[in-house]
């Protein structure tokens, strides 16, 4: 019977996975692309990339308490996967009657809270119904069909968006429908899942205490969660200015932005079922470090294009996008095995959690920080010396930092 619960709960969360991926590729691509097109400046839009999720870390320390008002850890996950398609709908309602920046950082506020606070317990239900012995390789597999839906979204919703070019509001109002569609089919399935017995998980007393305990004892469950939480804050200087880069700055249109937008989830969830049985052969650590390094140089290339002229300009886009697809998807796929390989599984609910306010916190720094890089009148002065423009002076800042993050990870092997 064991057995049976374990085989249908990898197809059902495979099959939930996949209306998830339309929500993603379909919709949370595009957000940024949306903040554009309403005219958000710079620092607005690197605020509202990284304050949302900053929010949605610090509830996601009670998120304990939010689950114990739910009979068990399944009818929480659904509840608030149902609660999440909603705001789909009334981000649409929001375009049409209040686009106005402060009540679309509410929305994202809320948007992104719910997400993350069913993360520590969606992470422990798969980690408990997910066998150790094939975990790299059906993440891997997953992912790669994951990967493969999200990119087919992506590629329909660009496509909606370049149909509706004239009346783009029209257009992101179907594609972030499909979105809420795509997330309460999600919901659905999950809710076909069968659950698994829970231990009593962690209040914010007991999270603080955690929290010690990891500072104390420096073992490699507090290196990993300073290593994601550092490495997520130095991506943040490039990250949410790409959409800003690429529309605005290369003024490369929403057609070239969805195609390496698609271009990327190609990549990305092609190689993940390598990923997964390399991740086996030679160790999730290695995989790692070799991806850390790959990552690290992303921003030049992305600096470099800038220089080019028009046509070849948009070729070299697409060959970045491709090569920073498979960089990352090395990089998640070995950086979240690598948390159930080094906590225990009843450690890995609140471990998630608390890595999770933590990059919540760099995040935000790190989003504010790019944004006043962006805006400051003394770096344009400065980029201009070197033809270069703001952005790129951010891209380098960013460079330096993932490059800095090596020592950290270093210690997750010692």
């Amino acid at each position: 019977m064991q057995k049976y619960k374990v085989k249908k709960n990898l197809k059902l969360s495979t099959i939930e996975g996949c209306f998830w991926a339309v929500m993603y590729g379909g919709g949370e691509t595009f957000l940024s692309a949306c903040a554009v097109f309403l005219q958000f400046s710079p620092f607005q839009i690197s605020f509202l990339s990284s304050f949302p999720p900053f929010i949605g870390s610090c509830f996601q320390l009670f998120s304990s308490i939010i689950k114990n008002k739910f009979k068990d850890i399944k009818q929480f996950v659904v509840t608030m996967s149902y609660l999440q398609a909603i705001l789909w709908i009334a981000l649409v309602i929001l375009l049409f009657y209040k686009p106005t920046y402060k009540y679309i950082l509410i929305w994202s506020c809320i948007y992104w809270t719910i997400g993350t606070i069913i993360q520590p317990a969606w992470t422990a239900w798969m980690g408990y119904f997910v066998p150790r012995r094939i975990r790299a390789r059906y993440f891997g597999k997953r992912n790669r069909i994951i990967g493969f839906i999200s990119f087919l979204a992506t590629l329909i919703a660009g496509y909606i968006l370049d149909i509706f070019s004239e009346n783009l509001i029209f257009g992101f109002a179907i594609i972030f429908i499909a979105a809420f569609i795509g997330r309460a089919l999600s919901a659905f399935y999950l809710n076909k899942k069968f659950n698994f017995e829970e231990k009593e998980t962690q209040n914010i007393i007991e999270y603080i205490s955690s929290f010690k305990n990891l500072i104390k004892n420096k073992n490699k469950s507090f290196y990993y969660i300073v290593f994601n939480s550092y490495i997520s804050f130095s991506i943040m200087f490039f990250g949410p200015l790409f959409s800003i880069y690429m529309l605005r700055t290369m003024e490369l249109g929403v057609l070239v932005y969805t195609i390496n937008m698609t271009l990327w989830q190609i990549s990305n969830f092609s190689c993940s079922s390598y990923f997964g049985k390399l991740c086996e052969k030679i160790g999730d650590y290695k995989v790692l470090k070799i991806s850390t390094y790959m990552i690290v140089f992303l921003p030049i290339l992305w600096i470099l294009l800038y220089y080019l002229d028009n046509q070849t300009q948009i070729l070299a886009t697409f060959l970045v996008s491709i090569l920073a697809g498979v960089c990352f998807s090395a990089f998640t796929l070995s950086s979240f095995n690598l948390l159930y390989k080094i906590s225990k599984k009843e450690d890995v609910i609140h471990f998630s959690a608390l890595g999770t306010f933590i990059k919540g916190a760099a995040i935000l720094m790190g989003g504010i920080l790019a944004g006043l890089i962006v805006e400051s009148s003394f770096i344009k002065q400065i980029a201009q010396n070197f033809n270069l423009i703001p952005i790129h002076i951010s891209m380098l800042v960013s460079v330096l930092l993932r490059f800095l993050s090596i020592p950290i990870l270093n210690k997750i092997n010692t």
